[in-house]
This record gives structure tokens, C-alpha cells and sequence, in this order.
């Protein structure tokens, strides 16, 4: 044949199993159907090395005539002929006839298939196309002629194997698919189970979004027409178009979900161009083409894009995933952009083909994804548990609190019974004085016409001064009661401190002291009965903690008027006055109950008035009382 000057010879050697015959195939960009035109633009040397493709218009398959000249070297020694097949690597390809042509001029129809014919088993080899078995004897020489309608990948795979070896990669094909589609649904499914279990809409889309690319690859395959729909190829162009829309609408939902937290208006514009993807589905419905499928290619580009906002998003929204996630996402991405550039290039050769590369994409993003989403997911659990802890601890201290408060309240009621207790024992014993005093007033009465006026006056003024101190005990003990209002009747403060003088001046003889009490023309109006109680009881003190020297009670009007008692006794310390301020604190040589300065204080408080106190140890003591 003069087409045998232009097409390299593939010589198959005893025992031959395979032989791959792209390398060798010569091709002719023609629309013309008939064979035996094939077969003489081959002879007449009109084939070409570089494989170029012709369709009828925009709209049909690209078409191409492909020869090999093949001869078996099997010595001639009467042994049978060599049985082959040939299978044809083209996915979804649109129709495809192979024919062979022998020396003496027969030519043998080995396929004629066509997509829009139903599913025959026995065309394929898993995904593969094959022809039936063929003979070839020792020393013959044929040629094989492949009419080839492509589908959507303008390339296509060829090659020669004999029975056993056929079997054999048959065998391996499909342990292949069968271990990628097993692993992959499995991850999906566990994937989804995980992130709903966690309650990520974003990781549950995006499982959808993959099981979208995995029926892709299951559809180019050819999967899906051999499993569900073998006797309707006519289904094939809407599942396909179908699919192809799928896999856009739900990336788009997918980068939605994920800029939601951070732009909920552009999140809704996002995903509202899923509804493109129905649209262009719609369109492939009605006019099916490569116009169509150019759409749905520029759809997957742009949902592409929208992807990486919403990743930008997820790492905005406070949570850091580990960095070896983070590490391991990004070179699964890195792979997948490889694997792309490896097929736009053309570098990666026979053995990465369209659906291989489609595989590990799918397989390089699955892991990013379900690395990065993971890692994120438990991130932000981690994050939720640790705000749980926090406020479990908030929790715990608020109930600590509240047990503190609880036990305090208790112990305020434990005081206040206390405190009521006191005062109705205060009362009773007052009540019962009154009955002595009574009786006693009486009997002075008696004998005060025997008594110095003076003494007579000092007597009474004691009398009334103890009579008001129990009649008072008894009055603040009744309950449910308001206090009366205090005395507002100015008087004569010369008053109480003259009774005072009456009262201590001969004690204070008796130690040697000299008690002064300076003359004052000032009235006042705090109630007379706790001014001289605190007057007396300050008084009281001075007297009896000072060796030598005097006490001094008189008024000052700078800066408001103050009753000042004032000693030349031992001192206090800072620390001493703070401890006087509490009931039964008493020094060391006190024989009383360290009751007196503590009443005062509380006196002073409770009547408005103001108890201040100056002293510096080892030379006297000064207490002011602001009325």
C-alpha cells in the first residue's frame, strides 16, 4: 500500500500482548462517511501525522478518520493466527466505526457505535470501547481504519491487546473505579454525617456541591447510562447538561453559605446566581451544543471565583483552625492547580487524560475541603466549648455568691434576733429599774426638805437623767413602732454641760483632777438625752484614764459649732481608736466592758452628729462632737 510509506508500522513480536497505537496513527479531518473514500485518501497518502478534527457546524460533534498499519512477526510455521481486540479510550464520544482492512482487499466492520444507540455490554471494556476479537496471522500485515465522532474532549485513546491481556486490565480497570467511587462516597458520607453533626450548613453544601462533581465523573465514565439508564440513551444529553449546571448552582450556594456571617446582602446575591445554573439547564433542555456546555463552563469559572471570598470569610469569623489543616488544605489545593496546569499544557502526557484528571482534582479538593472545613468546625466547637466553660465558671462563681449571700443573710437574721434579744433584755431590765427608781424618788422626796438645795438639785437631775435613760430603753423596745421624731426645741447647751460638771466634779476631785467646764451661750436642738450620754460617758473616760492634769469640755464655733473633751491622759494610738470604734474592745487596764466609746459613735451617727477624735500617745486625747 503507498499508505504504508506515510504510517509507521506497528510490529507486534511473538507473544505481543499490548501495544499502544496513538504514537503510529495517522489522521484525515473529513466528513465524508464511506470507508472504502477512507481507505483511498490513505493510499494516496492524504493522511497526517497531527490529528485535526471537522464538524458540520457549531453545533455537532468534531469528526476525524484515523489509520495504523499493523503486522504480526509470528514466524510463519503453520501455527494458528493471533487473536486481538482493540479498545478505544474516548469518553463520551458521539459515535465511533472500526474497520479492517487486509491485504487482499476485505475489509471487516469490527464497531459501529453510537451514543444515541442503547447500552451493549459488550462494547465495553469498564469504560472503555472495544471491539470483538479479531485474527491475525503469522507474517500478516493489515490496516485498521477508526472513524471517530468526538465528544467533549477533542483527544482519544487507542490501543491493541490480546484476549488474556484484555481480561487482565479489564480486571484492574475496574478494581480501579470501583476502590475511587467506594472511597470517594464513603468520604462524602462521612463528610455529611460529620457536619450535620456539628451543624455546619456550610460543610453539609459543600457535600453536595462534591457529590455533584462525583456524578460528573460517574457521568464521563459512563457509569450512570450502564447502571441506571442502559435503554434510554436519549437521557443521556439532559443528565449530562444536568449534572454539569448541578455542580455550578451548588458551588454558588456553597460560597453563599460561607459569606453569610460577613455580608449577608452579598451572601443572597451570591447565591441567587444558582439560579443561572437552572436557567442554562433549562437552555440545554432546549438546545443542546457545545454553545450550552461553553455556559455552564463559564458558570463553574465564576463559581470558582466566588469560592474564594467565602474562604477569606471563614477565616475572618474569629476562628483559626490548626496550622497543619491549614497546611495540608492548601497543598491538596496546590496539587489540584497542578494537575490543571499539567492538562492545559499538554505535559502530563497519555496516562493523564481528561477523566484521570477530573478524578484527582476531584480527589486533590475533597481532601482540602474536608480538611479545612473539619479543622474549622472543631475549631469553632472548641471555641464554643470553651465559651460553655467560661460561663459554666461565670456560673459557678455567680453561685458561690449566692450561697455567700444566702449564708450572710442568714447570719444578719442570726444578728437581728440577736440584736432583738439584747434590747428586750435591755427593756426588761430597764422596766424592772424603774420600780427601784420610783420607790427610791420617793423616799428622797422624804428626806430632801433635810437636804442643802444644791444637793437637792444635783439629786433630782440624776433622777430624771436615769428615769429618761430606762424610759427609753423601754420605748425603743416596743415593735412595729416609728421612733418619735427628735426634739427640735432649741435649748441652752450650757444645760448638759453644767449637769455634767454636777456629776463629775467630785470624782474628778477625788483623783486630783481638775475638771473644767468652760461656760457657752450656744442653743441646740440635737435630742438632749444622747448628747448627755455621749457628753457623760466621754467625760466618764477622761476621769478615770487620766493619772494627772485636767479635763477641759468646752465649745468651739470654728468651722461649726463642736463639743471638744479634752485630757491630759496616757493617749491612744491610731490602732486603739479604730479598735474603740467596736463593742468590747477595752484596754488592757479596763475594768468596764468596752462598751462606752463604741455607744458614742453610735450615738453621734444615729442623732446626725459627728464624733471625731485627736490623740497622741503619752500626752492626751481630744474628742470633738459636731452638733
Amino acid at each position: 500500500m503507498s499508505g504504508a510509506a506515510q504510517a509507521q508500522l506497528v510490529e507486534l513480536d511473538p507473544g505481543h500482548q499490548v501495544a499502544d497505537l496513538v504514537p503510529d496513527l495517522r489522521y484525515w479531518p473529513s466528513l465524508d462517511p464511506e470507508v472504502s473514500n477512507a481507505i483511498t485518501a490513505y493510499r494516496e497518502g492524504q493522511f497526517e501525522r497531527e490529528m485535526k478534527t471537522v464538524a458540520y457546524s457549531a453545533g455537532y460533534s468534531p469528526e476525524t478518520w484515523a489509520a495504523v498499519e499493523i503486522v504480526n512477526r509470528t514466524a510463519a510455521d503453520g501455527r494458528p493466527p493471533d487473536r486481538f481486540a482493540v479498545t478505544i479510550d474516548a469518553p463520551l464520544v458521539s459515535g465511533l466505526r472500526i474497520f479492517l482492512v487486509r491485504a487482499d482487499g476485505l475489509t471487516e466492520n469490527l464497531t459501529d457505535y453510537s451514543i444515541f444507540a442503547p447500552f451493549d455490554p459488550l462494547d465495553h471494556a469498564v469504560t472503555r470501547l472495544r471491539t470483538p476479537e479479531f485474527d491475525l496471522a503469522p507474517g500478516e500485515q493489515v490496516t485498521l481504519l477508526a472513524h471517530v465522532q468526538l465528544g467533549p474532549f477533542p483527544d482519544f485513546g487507542m490501543a491493541l491487546h490480546s484476549p488474556e491481556h484484555l481480561t487482565e486490565a479489564t480486571f484492574l480497570w475496574g478494581i480501579g473505579h470501583t476502590a475511587f467511587y467506594a472511597f470517594a462516597l464513603s468520604c462524602l458520607i462521612f463528610f455529611f454525617g460529620f457536619q450535620v453533626a456539628m451543624r455546619s450548613a456550610v460543610g453539609a453544601w459543600n457535600t453536595l456541591l462534591f457529590l455533584a462533581f462525583l456524578g460528573l465523573i460517574a457521568f464521563v465514565d459512563g457509569l450512570l447510562f450502564r447502571a441506571f439508564y442502559p435503554q434510554h440513551p436519549e437521557l443521556q444529553s439532559p443528565i449530562g447538561f444536568g449534572l454539569l449546571f448541578a455542580l455550578s448552582g451548588a458551588g454558588f450556594l456553597v460560597a453563599g453559605a460561607g459569606i453569610r456571617s460577613a455580608a449577608p446582602s452579598r451572601a443572597r446575591a451570591v447565591s441567587a446566581l444558582s439560579l443561572l445554573s437552572f436557567v442554562g439547564f433549562l437552555l440545554a433542555l432546549l438546545v443542546p451544543g457545545p454553545l450550552t456546555a461553553s455556559f455552564a463552563y463559564v458558570l463553574i469559572g465564576v463559581m470558582l471565583a466566588a469560592q474564594i471570598p467565602a474562604a477569606r470569610a471563614m477565616q475572618n469569623d474569629h476562628v483559626a483552625p490548626p496550622v497543619g489543616a491549614v497546611v495540608v488544605a492548601a497543598l491538596a489545593v496546590l496539587g489540584a492547580l497542578a494537575v490543571i496546569a499539567l492538562i492545559l499544557s499538554g505535559w502530563g502526557g497519555r496516562w493523564l487524560d481528561a477523566p484521570n484528571a477530573m478524578r484527582m482534582v476531584f480527589a486533590f479538593l475533597l481532601l482540602a475541603t474536608m480538611t479545612f472545613l473539619t479543622a474549622n468546625v472543631i475549631a469553632l466547637r472548641r471555641r464554643h466549648l470553651s465559651a460553655v466553660e467560661a460561663r459554666v465558671i461565670a456560673l459557678e462563681a455567680e453561685a458561690e455568691r449566692s450561697r455567700e449571700l444566702l449564708e450572710a443573710e442568714r447570719n444578719y437574721v442570726r444578728a437581728r434576733e440577736l440584736a432583738a434579744l439584747r434590747q428586750r433584755q435591755l427593756a426588761t431590765a430597764s422596766h424592772d429599774l424603774r420600780q427601784p427608781l420610783m420607790s427610791l424618788r420617793m423616799t428622797f422626796d422624804t428626806l430632801a426638805s433635810e437636804m442643802q438645795p444644791e444637793v437637792k438639785t444635783r439629786l433630782n437631775e440624776a433622777f430624771d437623767y436615769l428615769g429618761a435613760l430606762a424610759t427609753g430603753y423601754v420605748d425603743d423596745s416596743v415593735p412595729d413602732t416609728e421612733p418619735e421624731p427628735p426634739e427640735t426645741e432649741a435649748y441652752p447647751l450650757a444645760v448638759p454641760l453644767g449637769t455634767t460638771r454636777q456629776m463629775f466634779e467630785n470624782e474628778a476631785v477625788s483623783k486630783g483632777i481638775k475638771l473644767r467646764v468652760l461656760p457657752t451661750s450656744l442653743d441646740v436642738t440635737v435630742p438632749p438625752i444622747a448628747l448627755m450620754r455621749i457628753v457623760t460617758n466621754l467625760v466618764s473616760n477622761a476621769i478615770k484614764y487620766t493619772a494627772d492634769g485636767r479635763v477641759v469640755v468646752g465649745v468651739r464655733r470654728a468651722n461649726g459649732p463642736r463639743i471638744c473633751v479634752i485630757d491630759t491622759g496616757p493617749g491612744m494610738t491610731e490602732t486603739e481608736i479604730a479598735a474603740f470604734r467596736q463593742a468590747y474592745a477595752k484596754g488592757e487596764n479596763s475594768t468596764g466592758h468596752g462598751l462606752g466609746l463604741s455607744v458614742c459613735f453610735e450615738l453621734a451617727r444615729a442623732n446626725g452628729m459627728s464624733l471625731d477624735v485627736t490623740s497622741v500617745k503619752g500626752r492626751g486625747t481630744c474628742f470633738s462632737l459636731t452638733v
